[in-house]
Formats: C-alpha cells, sequence, structure tokens
C-alpha cells in the first residue's frame, strides 16, 4: 500500500469518527431536563410599573402649518380705563372726591322716548352710592318750556334714602339743575351755585359729557369737561349713603318734556 492510500483511509476514519461524535451530544441535550427555579413574583405591595407614553417632542415648532388664534387686545377699553383713572386722580387733587381708593362700575344705558304725566320720573340704577363720581353721555330732545319752575331735562338722582328724600343733578338745554327732593321725589327744591353760573348751552339730539361728583357736602358738574357749577348740599342730612336714579323731568299736561338717552355710564365709588 502506498502513503497517499494509507492518508486517504486514516482521514476517512477520523470524519466517522467525527460526526459520531456530535450526534452523541446533539442526543444527550435534547433529553437533558431544564433547569428548576423559584418562579418570578413581584415583592408584596409594589404594583407592576405602567407604561408612560411620553410625549413627541417636535424638533421645530415653528414649522407647524396650524396657526393657534390669539385674544384681540382691548386697546379701547384699556385706554379708556386710563383716561378715567386719570380723571379720578384729577378729581381727587381738587377736592371733587374725599378718596382717591375706590370701585368702578358700568351702569346700564337709559332710554326714555315717551313723555310723562309725571314731573318728576325716577328709574333705579339697582346701585348705591355715598361719595363718587359719574361720567354719562346724556342726548336730549327737548320741547317746550326750559325755565323755573316749568324745566325740563334728563339726569340723576342720588343719596336717595327709604323716604324717598334724595338729591337731584338735570341736565336741561339752558342750565344744571340741582336741588333736593322730597314726598316721593315728587316736590324738588332747587339750589343755587356756590361758585360757577349753572349755565350750559347743550342742543337737542346731540351727545353730551355730563359728569357730577359728589364729596361729603359738595357737588360738582361738569359738561363737556368744563367746571359749569360748585353746589352746597346740606350739612346736617343726606350725607350718606343712598340708592342712585336715573331722572327725567317733564310735564306733558303743561306742555314740557323732554326724551333721552343715557349711556357710557361709569360710577366710581370713592372709598378710603
Amino acid at each position: 500500500m502506498n502513503k497517499n492510500h494509507a492518508s486517504r483511509i486514516l482521514a476517512i476514519i477520523a470524519s466517522v469518527a467525527m460526526i459520531t461524535l456530535a450526534c452523541s451530544l446533539f442526543t444527550s441535550a435534547a433529553t437533558a431536563p431544564p433547569p428548576i427555579g423559584p418562579a418570578f413574583e413581584l415583592p408584596t405591595g409594589i404594583p407592576p410599573l405602567a407604561t408612560v407614553a411620553s410625549p413627541t417632542r417636535l424638533t421645530n415648532p415653528t414649522a407647524s402649518n396650524t396657526s393657534i388664534p390669539q385674544p384681540t387686545p382691548q386697546v379701547a377699553s384699556t385706554e379708556a380705563n386710563s383716561e378715567l383713572m386719570a380723571e379720578v386722580k384729577d378729581y381727587y387733587e381738587k377736592g371733587y372726591l374725599p378718596y382717591e381708593n375706590g370701585q368702578l362700575t358700568t351702569l346700564d344705558d337709559f332710554s326714555k322716548t315717551r313723555s310723562s304725566i309725571k314731573v318728576f320720573d325716577f328709574t333705579p340704577t339697582r346701585k348705591q352710592s355715598q361719595d363718587f363720581a359719574l361720567w354719562a353721555d346724556i342726548e336730549l330732545d327737548t320741547t317746550g318750556s326750559t325755565t323755573y319752575p316749568k324745566y325740563t331735562g334728563c339726569g340723576f338722582a342720588y343719596r336717595v334714602q327709604n323716604n324717598s328724600d334724595g338729591y337731584t343733578a338735570i341736565l336741561t338745554n339752558d342750565y344744571v339743575r340741582m336741588g333736593s327732593c322730597n314726598s316721593g321725589l315728587s316736590q324738588c327744591t332747587l339750589f343755587g351755585t356756590t361758585h360757577g353760573t349753572g349755565t350750559v348751552d347743550v342742543r337737542n339730539k346731540t351727545k353730551t359729557q355730563f359728569s357730577l361728583a359728589v364729596n361729603r357736602a359738595r357737588a360738582y358738574v361738569l359738561v363737556d369737561g368744563s367746571l359749569v357749577g360748585e353746589y352746597t348740599l346740606y350739612t346736617t342730612k343726606l350725607l350718606g349713603t343712598g340708592d342712585l336714579y336715573y331722572g327725567a323731568v317733564s310735564d306733558i299736561n303743561s306742555g314740557y318734556w323732554s326724551s333721552c338717552k343715557i349711556s357710557n355710564i361709569k360710577l366710581w365709588e370713592s372709598t378710603p
């Protein structure tokens, strides 16, 4: 036998031996039992963790096509309130108000287009006041006399008590009538001015800015921003808090009356 033939025989024998060994190992692994150990349990009192979904982070938020509506700034309202607060400060410095602090309220508009058989016709604002400043736009449409005692116009009654005693401030075409009333606001006595003339020139169907400020026993009326009259009130009565009314003065049976519109009404209650 030559050497080459002998080498081939030895290689065949080695291959058969290796295949036999591999088969033996595979059979042992397949038939061996699995390892035995205690089952996994969570410790008592600790719940399993919940899966929490993390929010998706936008890599470029500005690239979104969705537009977010922005609130419209109330510029006009802010400017109006700023002007009003400046006026409150001015009134306080001039002595029209006892305190610079207070509370601002917007009142409902008032309209009276039908004539009344009553000489004094008052409608509640459902607000009470003591020392205050009030601003309103008044539009008159007057027919007949505006001369005392047959005068007609529109305005306010204030510090009205439970017995219906109170003060009035009425704007007419040519005069501001300030007075005190009793007997259910049906009988009124007018005051003269302490300072100023109390005279005005108000045309029908035009808006006039009417301002009334009350500080204890003093009252002040401004028309279109100018002081037209300062009035001395009672010093021994009607000094406390009372009801505030819209007021109209007319007497259709006597031929004088006013229809009126009162709007944009702001009330500043002056408090310590």
